[in-house]
């Protein structure tokens, strides 16, 4: 399997994942044929790309660090528990919060198992589904990187719910301003930036999680030189889960399509994340994901700086820029394999740009 972009799709080729929408309805099963109207039908919901089956990616398996109906069930839960926040509904918000804390831990437990995993998977989401499956991923990505870190197990569970809620102040935003395609004035941001410390204020009020967890939600707009949000700290002032969390937020945000910006590619963000070292990102966090986000993810068509194709078919921690890649001729894949971390011929070599095929 290998992922491409939607514009790239065409009549013929099969589904490698299944396609559920926000409201749990399947869209299309696993090994689905593809059709034109399928093809419109999925950019319209504003899909950034799919996961297809080919001769090219023939024999490559990529694993999700958590399972699919995890997922759902994750992201369905975080959409009632953001609706009851937004209408003021306070009924179930206690239910909620638990069944969210229950979901948090099976999240860990997952990560953990697969804790020789870099993140491969692009995440597929339409427009609608983006508030879920971004604070989702954030859980996910801030684990991963609290497990670097080498932090207990105790306060990975207590940063993984705090990454899963952090955004929750947004549902206490105005909705003219938070769902607005267009940049925002300066006006607008200044009241979009007040959400962190509305949603800790929420949580005070409403949540039975630790208070390390509702701290974390408060900071992670904080930067490193002190030029963040909303009580501009600086440095190890700044509450270790809101660095990870800011962190985990900004690469997630910049790999995801909005309607008014496309998506950057996983190399861009991380080139990105890496420009912020030690001003707006904690050095050790900015190291930490380097290593466990692949740049160029398992199935990925590149083009190296020699002018060969190929496919990712391996990553590594400590050159995540230097995969392994099969090579691929004529549009055909061959049986070569070449290693840019340990075949010694490749040493100059270097991944020149991620390419469609």
């Amino acid at each position: 399997m290998r992922y491409i972009t939607t514009d790239k799709l065409r009549p013929g080729q099969r589904l490698a994942n299944s396609l559920a929408l926000s409201n749990r309805t399947l869209l299309l099963r696993r090994g689905k044929e593809l059709t034109p109207a399928l093809i419109r039908k999925i950019g319209a919901l504003g899909y950034q790309g799919l996961y297809i089956e080919d001769e090219l990616s023939e024999g490559l398996e990529i694993t999700d660090v958590i399972s699919s109906d995890l997922r759902r069930k994750t992201r369905n839960e975080l959409q009632l528990l953001f609706l009851n926040v937004s209408t003021n509904s306070t009924g179930n918000i206690k239910k909620h919060f638990n069944t969210l804390k229950s979901l948090s831990k099976k999240i860990v437990e997952q990560v953990v198992r697969n804790r020789t995993t870099m993140i491969n998977l692009v995440d597929l989401r339409a427009y609608d589904d983006y508030t879920y499956s971004h604070s989702l991923n954030v859980a996910v990505v801030s684990i991963i990187i609290g497990m670097a870190l080498k932090l207990s197990h105790s306060s990975i569970q207590e940063l993984a719910i705090g990454a899963l809620i952090h955004d929750i102040g947004k549902m206490r935003v105005d909705k003219g301003i938070l769902n607005k395609p267009d940049k925002l004035t300066p006006e607008e941001f200044e009241h979009m930036k007040q959400h962190s410390r509305l949603g800790y204020e929420y949580l005070l009020n409403n949540a039975d999680i630790s208070e390390n967890s509702k701290i974390a939600t408060l900071y992670h707009h904080e930067r490193m030189d002190g030029k963040g949000y909303p009580e501009g700290l600086s440095g190890e002032n700044i509450p270790l889960y809101s660095r990870i969390i800011s962190v985990a937020d900004v690469y997630d945000a910049l790999t995801s399509d909005r309607p008014y910006r496309k998506a950057m590619l996983p190399s861009d963000a991380i080139e990105y994340i890496m420009g912020g070292f030690g001003t707006a990102f904690d050095p050790d966090i900015v190291k930490a994901i380097t290593k466990k986000v692949a740049p160029y993810p398992i199935g990925t068509c590149v083009r190296l700086s020699n002018d060969e194709i190929g496919i990712v078919v391996r990553n590594y921690e400590e050159t995540s820029l230097r995969p392994a890649v099969k090579l691929i001729k004529d549009n055909k894949p061959t049986s070569t394999i070449v290693d840019l971390t340990h075949d010694r011929s490749m040493l100059h070599v270097t991944v020149k740009e991620i390419i469609n095929l």
